[in-house]
């Protein structure tokens, strides 16, 4: 797997409610869930700034009263995208640290190795099938 930007993720957010969700994980249920909903608020500010808009008793400009509404909507869409491809990222990282951890580095395997054979817990045949194991995921 492999890491998503947080900020296409949003923008994709944005563009089209739920596709960041499609583009980090491919969660088709959050995308189809985000999309009826985002869409349907949308739609629902656009209505009522349009209302808002024709029954104010002062002139605004236009669209300027839908442009508030519907950051009210994009906004929140924005940082979810965000938080959703940070948080694949973070799970990314902490599983390849407890790879590390757990197996450590290839030179570190080599060198416990060494030190098992030098000891004489493993045979000259079992160091060189290990090294040959370590060397070859290079």
């Amino acid at each position: 797997m492999e890491k998503k930007n947080p900020l296409l993720a949003g923008l994709f957010n944005v563009l089209v409610p739920g596709s960041g969700y499609w583009y980090v994980e491919q969660d088709r249920a959050r995308f189809i869930k985000t999309l009826i909903i985002g869409g349907a608020a949308i739609a629902a500010l656009i209505v009522l700034g349009s209302i808002f808009q024709n029954t104010t008793g002062f002139p605004l400009p236009r669209g300027l009263c839908i442009g508030i509404l519907l950051l009210i909507v994009l906004v929140p869409l924005f940082q979810k995208g965000q938080r959703a491809a940070n948080h694949h990222n973070f799970v990314l990282d902490n599983a390849a640290m407890y790879t590390t951890r757990q197996h450590g580095t290839s030179e570190a395997q080599l060198a416990e190795n060494q030190r098992l054979r030098d000891k004489g817990y493993i045979s000259e045949q079992e160091y060189d099938s290990r090294k040959d194991s370590i060397t070859s995921k290079k």
